[in-house]
């Protein structure tokens, strides 16, 4: 079975880089440029990880990694940033899902590596 990511990210260009390496890595990604969009998504589909940019123009995205964990407690939530906030880790007390936080600019492998770990698949070989 094929393991689901939901991707929250406002960059056009980052979400497109993004929803195509993990495509190409064989997940089934639905990929969404905000919040609101990301909360309409869980209530769809619940996917096997959630890979968020922490912040949405003026937004945090932690709702969204709230929300799914009240639909499911154990859902893996991978975060990504830019932002220098929550710079010595405080970001793990704020959701107790986050598995990983991972700095723009964010290396390819290193995002497919991670969300191969978070969902106990082998490392692919698009990530070495």
């Amino acid at each position: 079975m094929t393991a689901k990511v939901l991707l929250l990210e406002d960059d056009i260009g980052v979400r497109f880089t993004f929803n195509m390496a993990l495509q190409e890595a064989g997940y089934d990604v639905r990929a969404v440029s905000n919040c609101a969009d990301a909360i309409s998504a869980l209530s769809e589909t619940l996917p096997d990880v959630l890979v968020l940019d922490l912040k949405i123009g003026e937004e945090m995205s932690l709702p969204v990694a709230d929300y799914a964990a009240l639909l499911r407690p154990d859902i893996p939530v991978v975060y990504i940033t830019g932002s220098r906030l929550f710079a010595g880790g405080e970001l793990f007390t704020l959701s107790r899902n986050i598995r990983w936080v991972l700095r723009k600019p964010v290396n390819l492998a290193d995002l497919l590596s991670m969300v191969d770990h978070v969902t106990g698949r082998v490392a692919t070989a698009a990530a070495s």
